[in-house]
């Protein structure tokens, strides 16, 4: 990707005031056509663990879920009636939104200024990223990610260009974002300081701005009731998120460290171009109210101790400023070929890297000892164990008497296996599946008449007290990879439990955590 200026000096230059075209058959081809590279992996991988749980969750579609909005779950639901038990058919989506954020990465670019190749530019820096394979999946940050970068696109558009329906387009954005993750009203409140603080103020006086407002707000009142009628769950999630962070050994440096990854080699030098824009340049003053939004966004997420993708949606417009900051610099022919071999080394590695994953499992030869251990696992090999658990399970209903298979539920401990006991257990015919764990548990209890429950524990997290709701327990099985994924494949135990002493309506509050069984 050849940068403009054949000076031999680097010098800024005044940006032209009429915008260059949008560059839509080059931006389209590389963000869809990485997006396809990304399917081959996509077609290979491994149902994640929330994306079954979604596909669970959207048979029991509901206003909202212990820490998220109905939105995955329902596209979820509708991909998995439309090609049931086709992964490749379920993250479609996923590939498509990564794609249509990268390019809002381009239109972005276009918007400050940027020619078409900066554009492309733009665009192929955030489809090449690692961020982008993290979008591989349909989850939240699936959605979370292109809907916000699409509200902060509308506003720097509306500064623009002044039409004030970009307002309430805006509006429309957050109230689907909402949908997806509850973090949005406070990125829409960050934005708002960035405003009071960068300007341009008179986007405060836009009575069009307050309807958006007012859109996103009303589509939050289900949630808000969903919240309230279940003990505002969604605040005791975001401590037990900071307390996973912190067992996988993160913190506020390798939080920042983890933001630095995902922007990968090209996207890594847009966002320094970015940054150094946003502050020197003065045709992005217009557009610094982003930058510190973004940067309230991200003085939050560290302090919390969040993950790091949270950030994500602010990257787009950084890549869009980085784009633009590049293309007014003028450079020596060398930096020009600097730049083109760095955007052509970035294109080839993820093509290689969406190839060869997942991993073959023959090359794993250690256990795992820490949470970093189980994510960076699940990201090169991908997911697995699903089968070996549904089958074991299976063969505990088989081993008891007909008359007794009738009165039968499956109870897993962990939400994970509960969802994949019931994607994988069609197969089987297994009886109902519960889960008193984080939004499973939610569901509801098994029934009062379930008099034998087949119970999927992870060794030592809740089994005893589970196991002492019961007359009578025996263990049934134990899968032991020593060097298999906790929880899936290793230190997890079938039992099975007969006669409750007492009615699973009063026994099920008790049994219920947020805390995810992990196994480590």
């Amino acid at each position: 990707m050849a940068t403009t200026g054949t000076a031999s000096h680097v010098g800024a230059v005044e940006p032209v005031a009429e915008r260059a075209p949008f560059a839509w058959k080059g931006v389209l081809a590389v963000s869809f056509g990485f997006a396809a590279i990304m399917g081959i992996a996509a077609a290979r991988i491994n149902y994640f663990g929330d994306e079954l749980y979604f596909i669970a969750a959207g048979r029991r579609l509901a206003w909202a879920y212990p820490d998220q909005g109905p939105l995955a779950p329902f596209v979820a639901h509708v991909m998995d009636l439309i090609a049931p038990g086709s992964v490749l058919g379920l993250r479609i989506p996923a590939l498509a939104l990564m794609a249509a954020a990268a390019v809002l990465s381009a239109a972005t670019a276009r918007e400050l200024g940027a020619g078409a190749r900066y554009q492309i530019l733009a665009a192929l820096a955030y489809a090449v990223s690692p961020l982008a394979f993290d979008q591989i999946q349909l989850i939240t940050l699936t959605f979370d990610i292109p809907l916000q970068a699409l509200i902060i696109f509308l506003l720097i558009r509306w500064v623009r260009v002044r039409q004030d329906w970009l307002l309430i387009a805006a509006g429309v954005a957050a109230a689907l974002a909402f949908q997806a993750k509850w973090m949005v009203p406070g990125v829409w409140a960050m934005l708002g300081i960035g405003v009071l603080v960068a300007g341009p103020r008179e986007v405060l006086r836009r009575p069009a701005l307050y309807i958006g407002t007012l859109i996103m707000v009303v589509a939050m009142i289900p949630g808000i009731i969903w919240q309230t009628q279940h003990g505002w769950v969604e605040s005791q999630m975001t401590e037990i998120i900071s307390q996973e962070q912190h067992a996988a050994n993160t913190g506020p440096l390798i939080c920042a460290i983890e933001i630095a990854v995902q922007c990968g080699l090209i996207g890594g030098l847009l966002s320094i171009f970015g940054l150094w824009g946003l502050v020197r340049l003065e045709a992005l003053r217009p557009y610094r109210f982003a930058l510190i939004a973004g940067l309230l966004l991200l003085i939050v997420v560290l302090a919390e101790n969040g993950r790091s993708y949270y950030v994500a949606g602010f990257w787009p417009a950084l890549l869009g400023a980085g784009a633009f900051a590049l293309g007014t610099v003028e450079v020596k022919q060398l930096y020009r070929r600097l730049v083109n071999a760095l955007a052509l080394v970035s294109a080839i590695l993820f093509t290689a890297w969406m190839i060869a994953v997942p991993l073959p499992k023959s090359w794993i030869n250690s256990p795992i000892t820490n949470q970093a251990d189980y994510w960076m696992r699940e990201s090169w090999f991908g997911p697995d164990g699903y089968t070996t658990f549904t089958a074991a399970v299976n063969d505990a209903v088989q081993s008891l008497p007909e008359p007794d298979r009738k009165n039968t539920a499956v109870v897993a401990a962990a939400y994970v296996q509960a969802s994949a006991l019931e994607e994988f257990g069609r197969d089987y015919h297994l009886p109902p599946v519960y889960s008193p764990n984080r939004g499973f548990g939610y569901f509801g209890p098994p029934p009062d008449s379930a008099h034998t429950i087949i119970y999927l524990s992870v060794d030592g997290v809740g089994d005893k007290d589970f196991l002492s709701k019961f007359a009578a327990t025996t263990e049934f099985r134990k899968i032991n990879n020593p060097n298999g994924l906790p929880g899936l494949e290793r230190l997890i135990t079938v039992y099975i439990c007969k006669d409750p002493l007492r009615p699973w309506a009063e026994t099920w509050p008790g049994l219920q955590t947020l805390t995810f069984p992990s196994g480590i």
